[in-house]
């Protein structure tokens, strides 16, 4: 039996988020086709490759990375997927969209959300909205397309299936705390919610042993010169599995860190209340959104171990409805 081609709309190099969620992707896939090779296309939509990123669609040319440059037709792909984030319509996904939009290929749409209630969708976007297999991971874009007629299933973001393995927390004696800055574009909190996560860290390093989370090189360069505790960094998304599996237990301003917490069996908080990130971790119930001075006396009373094995069995029960469904789209298709 021929590879299933599989073009997925992700990005590389820019948001660690991103990677975590078509790696949850693919392991979905490769649970459902354990028989059968799999081929995964990336169409990259990182701003780097375009010549004015997140305000307009135009692409720079002749870019010699490893990806798909949409050109004419959709040659040699089975399905496509569209991988979570903001960036599932508007310009950093209009290239594609305008070689989907003449094409038959089955289009799904996972782990998709949004930051406002309203979407900027063309009636070509609606169109293809309206034949595709639609997960989003938050309110906000639920409701926002049910308001269109639009029909989509709420299930957890896919990071949570990414981890290649899981290491359960068992007690609670070492945290990893994950800052961002403001020098990240598209990509950075307030100075307030720095400066309180800043000022967190002593009442956590008083009591547990700390290591610090940087996403981006911007925060690494900037937090590993100024904070006595250990900073954590890797240009590789695949590294933060490794970086945290030593910890009890994740402090984010991060949701998709949090994810992956979650993903690798141990309980996280998320101190970043921006409406977005909320909506998504209202659906993970060991992602516990608390304003940062709120943590320590959650800590004080948190008990792991209870939480860990419910833990287990609610990503079981989410994996198992999340290939059902992917399993019933793709016999739609003739794919499975």
């Amino acid at each position: 039996m021929r590879p299933l081609q599989i073009l997925c709309a992700s990005t590389r190099q820019w948001n660690p988020g991103d990677e975590w969620i078509a790696r949850g992707i693919r392991h979905l896939f490769r649970t459902l086709y354990s028989d059968r090779a799999l081929n995964w296309l990336l169409y990259d939509r990182s701003p780097d490759c375009f010549l004015e990123p997140w305000a307009a669609s135009a692409r720079r040319p002749h870019l010699l990375g490893n990806s798909y440059q949409p050109a004419g037709e959709l040659a040699a792909v089975d399905l496509v997927v569209i991988a979570g984030t903001p960036e599932w319509l508007g310009p950093h996904l209009e290239p594609l969209a305008r070689v989907l939009h003449s094409s038959t290929v089955p289009v799904f749409y996972l782990g998709i959300d949004y930051p406002a209630a309203e979407l900027p969708c063309t009636p070509e976007d609606l169109r293809m909205l309206s034949r595709a297999l639609i997960v989003t991971r938050g309110r906000i874009a639920t409701e926002a397309l049910q308001a269109l007629g639009l029909t989509a299933r709420m299930m957890p973001c896919p990071a949570l299936f990414s981890a290649p393995y899981e290491y359960p927390a068992r007690a609670l004696k070492t945290l990893a705390v994950v800052l961002q800055s403001g020098r990240v574009p598209n990509q950075s909190v307030t100075e307030d919610l720095k400066a309180r996560m800043l000022r967190l860290l002593p009442a956590l390093r008083s009591r547990y042993s700390v290591k610090i989370v940087c996403n981006y090189i911007d925060e690494h360069l900037e937090f590993s010169a100024s904070l006595g505790c250990p900073v954590c960094y890797s240009y590789d998304a695949g590294d933060y599995y490794r970086i945290v599996s030593d910890c009890d237990l994740v402090i984010s301003t991060r949701l998709h860190s949090a994810l992956i917490a979650n993903s690798l069996l141990k309980p996280a908080i998320l101190t970043n209340s921006e409406p977005r990130a909320a909506s998504a971790a209202e659906i993970c119930p060991f992602i516990y959104v608390l304003a940062p001075e709120d943590v320590p006396a959650f800590l004080e009373q948190f008990e792991p171990d209870p939480a860990v094995r419910s833990l287990f069995n609610w990503k079981r029960i989410r994996e198992a409805q999340y290939l059902d469904l992917l399993r019933n789209a793709l016999q739609e298709h003739g794919l499975y």
